[in-house]
């Protein structure tokens, strides 16, 4: 577990977006899914919370555009990396709020 606490953020959001960004068709089944995963444990999302939150406060210049259409296989209206930090943004809320009603 140490191993996989000491994964750089970004590449847990990367993670993130290829496992459960990618093939999901809306918000709402990323966060069923989330909520699903929650009923078993809730160390993994916070893990991921966490990641989200680093990244955000320092976004890595040309980067998040080109993760959320690649690893995320999303399409934004706006491909900009403003854009891309507004989404990861959604998702990072809804991981807290999958985390808060696990509380």
């Amino acid at each position: 577990m140490r191993e996989q606490n000491a994964e750089p953020a970004i590449d847990v959001v990367r993670a993130f977006l290829g496992f459960k960004v990618a093939d999901a068709e809306d918000l709402d089944e990323i966060r069923a899914d989330l909520r699903q995963t929650a009923q078993v444990s809730t160390r993994k999302l916070r893990r991921e919370l966490a990641a989200f939150e680093a990244v955000l406060a320092d976004p890595p210049p040309g980067e998040l555009a080109r993760m959320v259409a690649g690893e995320g296989n999303w399409v934004l209206d706006d491909p900009s990396d403003a854009a891309a930090v507004a989404f990861l943004g959604q998702l990072a809320q809804i991981l807290r709020e999958t985390l808060d009603e696990t509380n």
